[in-house]
């Protein structure tokens, strides 16, 4: 431990440090130098004027960084110079501007910089480590950094606890707004849409349903110079970067696209704090239970109804690879299967002459010949049996939308959401009462009614019957999103039918839009299961109801006519 003296001269390094909640910000948003660093540049600098002794060698500052923790850049490099021998002097305004992590600030003051030989000064504690006293002070200096961690702590307890809140009230809190929104003029915490962005991504919704993969979208958009996101944003005025961008001009790329067509946020739900830390000194990411999530729908207005981002999200599923050379999958991929051995049908073509005949086999098959048969059957007998198909239901859905406005207009979707909404309300009381559960397990456990193994056996229990209702809470909310879809839009959701009415051929938004799966049996019959038939029969007998109350309203009529 090298000895420290007044009478010697010191180069030293002034430490400035200001956390992110104190800075100060322009009118544009931009982040400014704070006033807190420039008070505290000053008030050093006035403290050096009475000892000549120091000689400023570099400042250093951590403008918008924690004191949590001491994972700072402009830190680290003061201690590359310490080491180097550049600097033995360093000058703070107080103590909590050094860090207030207690431990790891007491081993740099009362280890680290003794051992190096370096002078430490923190003005408005009155500590100088090379004044004759500092050994009395240093009895002090614990009591002063454990204040520092408390207030940290609890600056920390406070944040979480408000942001919580924020997300909670559907109010948006995150760094970064997600391509093809902006944060409200009026309200930070507001989301509104991009007039720009927000077609863009309206594009790549509207051809992921035509057949095109993530990176056939993102190559059409890098033909056409439309700007990626983080393009999009440097342009203006945003200082994002990125540590995946490889070139000079960032580009739209398959993953980007992935992220964009999974985003929930587009149909104006907002879900956030699905990650934590465990505490301010762990900055550890941790993934929250998904029950735990603040999820708030409404939030804002969508860019994607509910029904496109759910049919998108299943066509995400499904197998769509694209023919070597084509611009888009077929129309019927991800939809044809085996009917016995589940497999998805391969289409093959065989040319004979000038023409060109398509047809499908069993992949199983074609993978192995004794594990199903051939199922060979025609593409145009598949085409053409699905076409009839799909005109018979679009002609029914219109005679059940013809009948339903006879009726009564919005009266089936009423209905149905009420149905949903008391499924959802049961749904949520499973989730409460298994929480309940949880908590008198622990309850019991702390009072030792129950060992260990049984309450971690009560408790898994529990987790999965929640897990298994917020699961259903979700699907449920989409089917009812989707007939409020019809709703919003002031039509029956079978109105939606009629933009297909009269069609002549299949395209592949016919087919995802309509067609849940085709199955190919060994006697080349076809089964052809239709989008949303649990839909159609409860329309079916909603028509069946009203029809059996109008013919025992007649007879009551009649009756009372007779009599």
């Amino acid at each position: 431990m090298l000895k420290l003296s007044l009478d010697k001269d010191y180069k030293a390094a002034i430490y400035l440090r200001l956390s992110k909640e104190d800075g100060d910000f322009s009118i544009s948003g931009e982040k400014l130098e704070s006033d807190s660093i420039s008070n505290q540049r000053m008030l050093i600098k006035e403290y050096l004027k009475k000892h000549p002794e120091i000689t400023v060698v570099k400042e250093y500052c951590d403008d918008g960084f924690t004191g949590a923790n001491f994972e700072r850049p402009d830190f680290n490099r003061m201690m590359e110079a310490v080491r180097a021998g550049l600097v033995d002097c360093i000058v703070v305004k107080d103590l909590s501007r050094f860090g207030r992590e207690y431990i790891e600030a007491g081993d740099y003051i009362q280890k680290i910089f003794p051992r190096l030989g370096i002078r430490f000064i923190a003005i408005n504690d009155n500590y100088d480590s090379a004044q004759p006293g500092a050994a009395d002070n240093e009895l002090v200096l614990p009591f002063k950094n454990l204040m520092n961690d408390s207030y940290c702590r609890d600056i920390s307890i406070k944040v979480r606890s408000n942001l919580d809140a924020k997300r909670r009230n559907g109010q948006f809190v995150g760094s970064r707004v997600v391509f093809g929104y902006l944060r409200s003029p009026d309200n930070k915490n507001q989301l509104v849409i991009d007039p720009v962005a927000a077609p863009v991504v309206q594009d790549i919704f509207k051809w992921k349903i035509e057949g095109l993969s993530p990176a056939q979208i993102a190559d059409r958009l890098n033909d056409a110079n439309v700007p990626s996101p983080i393009e999009y944003k440097k342009a203006n005025g945003s200082k994002q970067r990125t540590c995946f961008q490889t070139k000079n001009v960032a580009l739209w790329s398959a993953v980007a696209i992935y992220r964009i067509l999974k985003n929930e946020v587009y149909t104006g739900t907002l879900v956030q704090g699905k990650t934590t830390s465990p505490n301010h000194k762990v900055k550890k990411t941790v993934v929250k239970p998904q029950s735990e999530w603040a999820r708030t729908e409404n939030a804002h207005e969508p860019i994607i109804a509910h029904a496109q981002f759910d049919l998108v999200q299943k066509l995400m599923l499904d197998d769509t690879r694209s023919p070597s050379g084509a611009t888009g999958v077929h129309p019927f991929s991800g939809k044809i299967y085996c009917a016995d051995c589940g497999s998805p049908m391969v289409r093959r073509v065989s040319r004979c002459g000038d023409k060109e005949y398509a047809y499908f086999i069993c992949g199983g098959n074609k993978s192995d010949k004794t594990f199903c048969s051939s199922h060979s059957i025609k593409e145009s007998v598949v085409y053409d049996t699905v076409l009839a198909v799909v005109q018979g239901h679009i002609d029914a859905a219109m005679n059940m939308a013809d009948a339903l406005k006879r009726i009564d207009d919005m009266a089936w979707e009423n209905r149905e959401i009420e149905k949903i909404k008391a499924k959802i309300s049961f749904q949520e009381e499973i989730i409460d009462k298994n929480r309940r559960l949880k908590t008198g397990a622990y309850e019991d456990f702390k009072s030792d009614f129950i060992s260990r193994e049984e309450y971690k056996a009560f408790t898994a229990q529990f987790d999965q019957q929640i897990k298994e209702a917020s699961d259903t809470i979700m699907r449920l909310t989409s089917e009812r999103n989707s007939v409020m879809g019809g709703l919003a839009e002031q039509q029956s959701w079978l109105e939606q039918f009629r933009k297909y009415a009269n069609i002549k051929e299949l395209t592949r938004s016919t087919v995802v839009n309509l067609i849940d799966y085709i199955h190919i049996r060994e006697n080349k019959d076809i089964d052809v299961g239709l989008m949303h038939c649990d839909r159609f029969a409860s329309i079916v007998e909603f028509l069946r109801e009203r029809q059996e109350k109008e013919d025992a309203n007649k007879v009551i009529r009649f009756e009372r006519k007779v009599v």
